[in-house]
């Protein structure tokens, strides 16, 4: 099962838009995802309409969701979704230094995180730096850092998505015509993503 981790060591950067948003898309175009919820708050558990006791519960599209509530219980949470034929798990980690080892991890920043990324270690074979929340980043500057990176700008309708816990996109269609800025550049990423997943 392939293992792609939202993380940073920094809270508040919009991992938990992104990790629910990504298991959507990813299930819709890809390959069978679930997401696990390593976080203490499980919000992405609830952005998918699933419950937050820890276990495996059916969120919104079917997508199984394993609450864990620490990345402590990773293992055991994988295993789960093994067993229901799951092949890419997206979990979204809370603010921690360095990751479980993973497949993909999406380094999500916002701006003022910047100044962290060099503190921060991903265990991952391919690691995607994606800045959220920010307008006219020079990318340049973190070349080294990741395998590529992505600019996600600021967007309204993405936070009162995530007030009313709803993931920012759903995968009825994925690619329709009338996608904000936020979803062009959310696509890209995950096109970047999803080249790692058909490798």
């Amino acid at each position: 099962m392939m293992r792609i981790g939202f993380c940073f060591v920094k809270g508040g950067t919009g991992k938990t838009t992104l990790a629910s948003s990504a298991v959507l898309y990813l299930n819709a175009v890809a390959a069978t995802a679930g997401l696990i919820d390593a976080s203490p708050v499980p919000m992405a558990s609830l952005l998918l309409a699933a419950g937050v006791q820890p276990g495996v519960h059916a969120g919104r599209e079917d997508i199984p969701v394993a609450v864990t509530r620490s990345p402590d219980a990773l293992d055991a949470a994988l295993r789960a979704l093994e067993r229901m034929k799951v092949s890419i798990a997206v979990i979204d980690l809370p603010p921690m230094a360095k990751t479980p080892r993973l497949d993909v991890a999406v380094i999500v920043s916002d701006p003022p995180g910047l100044e962290f990324v060099g503190d921060f270690k991903a265990d991952a074979a391919h690691s995607i730096l994606a800045v959220n929340m920010a307008e006219g980043v020079d990318l340049g500057r973190y070349k080294g850092l990741a395998n590529s990176a992505a600019v996600l700008p600021y967007s309204p309708a993405v936070a009162r998505a995530y007030q009313r816990l709803t993931p920012a996109i759903l995968p009825h269609n994925p690619k329709a015509r009338s996608l904000g800025r936020w979803k062009k550049a959310f696509l890209r990423l995950m096109g970047e993503v999803a080249r790692q997943v058909r490798r």
